[in-house]
């Protein structure tokens, strides 16, 4: 059975809750990825991906030069297991209207999986 593990992307990139929108905006192009881990001072608190930079802050009006991603965030980050099917992780994605998944082993994340990489490795 073919599993997550390979499609997911790694290393997982991260950035502070206190960062900018601007700032994660520049991350997110120069790795070439939609989607950062936030971490605060107890770890991860929360998910950005590029929805949230246009949905959130753009459409709203928010300047990107000063608003904290802590503003625009999602703060719940769900998960998945790297031995997970992509047919698994599609339908969790669908459930929840998301395109971005942690895949966790054990208490650390491994990768982050987004719909574009479900999608490119059929």
């Amino acid at each position: 059975m073919e599993t997550i593990r390979s499609q997911m992307t790694t290393p997982v990139i991260n950035i502070n809750s206190e960062a900018t929108a601007q700032e994660a905006a520049q991350l997110m192009k120069e790795k070439g990825i939609g989607s950062l881990l936030v971490k605060g001072c107890e770890g991860y608190v929360g998910i950005l991906a590029e929805r949230d930079l246009v949905y959130k802050l753009v459409s709203e009006g928010m300047d990107p030069k000063t608003t904290p991603i802590s503003k625009i965030m999602e703060d719940s980050i769900l998960s998945i297991a790297p031995s997970a099917s992509p047919a698994d992780a599609s339908s969790l994605m669908k459930e929840y209207k998301i395109s971005h998944l942690a895949v966790m082993e054990g208490d650390d994340v491994a990768g982050i999986l987004s719909i574009k990489d479900l999608i490119y490795h059929q």
